[in-house]
């Protein structure tokens, strides 16, 4: 039944954080919603929640500069430097986080259907309410990927925009998979293809990260290689946030997984991520060997929390590899 109050509903806008309270009416007039602002929608995957690892990278990240970094400066009041840093939105995090608790992964992705219906229902409540939807972005990590996807099944109006973080593949059948008829633009990043992640075409246009299938910087370490490459697509998106960080993709093979240096094809180079061309469609591909978003000296722009090791500079912040069950 929607609402449900396993499924919580959290707006970040003006330095400020609010949780929607759907027994309070005209909420969103006397929210602390900017309709001036861009509209964010983040979902989290199985064993994720609003104040966890790796979503709240892409929620607010860090500088590793030890004179700005993510604080409360009061009891009601933050820095937040992601999306807002970067741009001028409201972000919205859908915390199911109750649904999809460890170790129960098939209860997960049993609950995706109730989700999606409730954040639908809730969308149209904003909608009604005032929040113009035709440039939502709904942007999923792993099952988060299959929300934002399904959303558009329990709406009547279209989405504008999914991004979707290699989204999962255990368990996941034909009638819950993301597909590019969910939003006008669904944009797929494939870091753990076939493991994970799903493999092949997903979306108006895929990106196959260094084959898709494993990331060079997390093999060989004392980590899971195939969970690292997984959560590490949150870092990839949250470095294109910075316009001096995105990565440019050039057009390759059709599917995802590749090898890891697919021939290129003729075409027109891509930003990926954040950036990238509602009109773009097609496979493209990015090869690199150092971890995303990672700051490599201490006034570097970026998040530690990206790295495999946090840099001396900042060495108390943790590393998404140390939450190994957050998929």
């Amino acid at each position: 039944m929607c609402p449900d109050p396993d499924i919580r509903f959290v707006l970040y806008s003006n330095n400020e954080k609010q949780v929607y309270d759907h027994t309070q009416t005209d909420w969103l007039r006397q929210s602390i919603w900017d309709p001036l602002k861009e509209d964010m929608f983040l979902i989290h995957g199985y064993a994720g929640g609003d104040d966890t690892l790796p979503i709240n990278v892409l929620r607010d990240g860090t500088y590793t500069n030890k004179y700005v970094c993510f604080k409360t400066i009061s009891h009601k009041k933050y820095i937040f430097l992601a999306y807002i840093r970067n741009g001028s939105y409201n972000t919205w995090i859908i915390d199911w986080g109750a649904l999809g608790e460890a170790p129960c992964y098939r209860a997960a992705v049993n609950n995706l259907r109730a989700v999606a219906r409730c954040t639908g229902e809730f969308l149209t409540g904003l909608r009604t309410a005032g929040l113009p939807t035709d440039k939502i972005t709904c942007v999923g990590h792993s099952l988060g990927a299959h929300i934002c996807g399904l959303i558009s099944q329990y709406v009547l109006f279209r989405l504008h925009r999914i991004v979707a973080l290699d989204p999962a593949r255990p368990m996941i059948l034909n009638q819950v998979k993301l597909t590019s008829g969910d939003a006008a633009a669904v944009h797929v990043l494939h870091t753990n293809a076939g493991h994970y992640g799903e493999g092949g075409r997903n979306g108006h246009v895929d990106f196959c990260i260094n084959g898709g299938r494993i990331q060079p910087y997390c093999e060989n370490k004392n980590i899971d290689a195939q969970l690292c490459s997984h959560i590490w697509a949150i870092c990839y998106m949250a470095e294109s946030l910075v316009p001096t960080l995105q990565k440019k993709a050039e057009p390759c093979a059709r599917r995802c997984p590749s090898g890891p240096r697919p021939g290129n094809r003729i075409g027109i180079p891509v930003m990926m991520g954040q950036s990238t061309p509602l009109t773009a469609a097609g496979s493209f591909c990015v090869h690199d060997s150092e971890p995303p978003y990672c700051p490599k000296n201490s006034d570097d722009i970026g998040d530690v929390r990206c790295c495999l090791n946090a840099p001396e500079t900042n060495p108390s912040n943790p590393s998404p590899a140390s939450t190994t069950t957050q998929t």
